[in-house]
Parts: C-alpha cells; sequence; structure tokens
C-alpha cells in the first residue's frame, strides 16, 4: 500500500499476511492453552456440544495434568488427616 506521508510503499501484502497469520497462531494456542473453565455458562450451554476440557482430554492433553492433580489431592488428604491426628 501507498503511505502518501513518506511518499513510498510502507506496507506490503507479506506483511498483511504475516500480521493474519500471527493473529490466527495467536488465536488457536489461546484457545488451546489458556484455562476458560472460569468462564460460568448456563445449563443450556453446557448442553450444545463438548467443554474445551472434554476436547482435550479426547486428544490425550489432559492425562499427565490429571494424574498430577490427583497426586496433589492425595498429598493433601495425608497431610489433613496427619494434622488432625495431631
Amino acid at each position: 500500500m501507498y503511505d502518501p506521508s513518506i511518499g513510498q510503499e510502507s506496507l506490503t501484502a507479506i506483511d498483511v499476511a504475516g500480521v493474519l497469520f500471527g493473529h490466527l497462531l495467536f488465536g488457536i494456542a489461546a484457545t488451546l492453552l489458556i484455562d476458560w473453565s472460569w468462564i460460568p455458562l448456563s445449563k443450556q450451554q453446557k448442553g450444545n456440544g463438548r467443554s474445551l476440557k472434554q476436547i482435550k482430554k479426547s486428544w490425550g492433553w489432559d492425562e499427565r495434568s490429571d494424574s498430577q492433580n490427583e497426586t496433589i489431592k492425595n498429598k493433601n488428604k495425608k497431610t489433613s488427616s496427619e494434622n488432625s491426628k495431631i
């Protein structure tokens, strides 16, 4: 695109394609890597489709984090039971 303030081309098609590709890549990464479970959903919205957590689990993404969560829960139960004995 021609920029009259500097009298030359300042924005090329490659620049535009790069920006669009970067935004698309960021959108995909934000969708898959950020935990969106804090957003409240109505019962109707929950019934309309699978949640992102279910999709990640079907892809095998959350297997490691689920086992870590179970380990942490077990440790917390052990420490709380030990504290209650004292």
